[in-house]
């Protein structure tokens, strides 16, 4: 009778310790998980900050025929500010590889909210006229916020004037 006792004693003692770990390794896990998820909270804050759109009038975009040039504004429309050198500009589809001259209107600062950036974009092979219609994608990260980069994109489609 005393063996009874003694063995119920070791299997609650060892059930009670089990629970323990078992315990440790879910907290644990939890607190993994809450960490992932606030570092995609914050990856998502990021992304959702991060905006632009196209600035002034799609039917009178600046063309010059003799460099084969488009000039075109862009505007950040978010909150985040936007790093020009990961610019990328698509003209028709096709990715500009040649030319591509951002500058920030007004030229001081950062491009936040605040400024436009204007870009001027060139390729050789070109044989736009004044009064084409091309479509223009633009492509912009934002500079790096609490270790994340969001990024944003927008096409629109324009008339050329020279």
């Amino acid at each position: 009778m005393a063996d009874g006792g003694a063995s119920s004693f070791i299997f609650l003692t060892t059930a009670l310790l089990v629970s323990g770990l078992v315990s440790v390794v879910l907290i644990n896990q939890w607190g993994e998980m809450a960490q992932i998820t606030a570092q995609e909270t914050a990856a998502l804050e990021v992304q959702e900050a991060t905006s632009v759109d196209f600035a002034g009038d799609p039917m009178m975009v600046s063309l010059n025929t003799t460099l084969n040039e488009i000039t075109f504004y862009v505007q950040n429309t978010g909150t985040t500010l936007l790093d020009s050198s990961t610019l990328v500009v698509l003209v028709d589809g096709q990715t500009v590889t040649s030319t591509i001259n951002a500058t920030l209107v007004p030229t001081t600062g950062d491009w936040d909210e605040d400024h436009l950036l204007q870009i001027t974009v060139n390729e050789p092979t070109w044989t736009y006229q004044s009064g084409d219609d091309v479509s223009i994608t633009v492509v912009v990260s934002s500079e790096i916020t609490n270790g994340y980069r969001g990024s944003d994109s927008m096409s629109v489609e324009v008339r050329l004037h020279g």
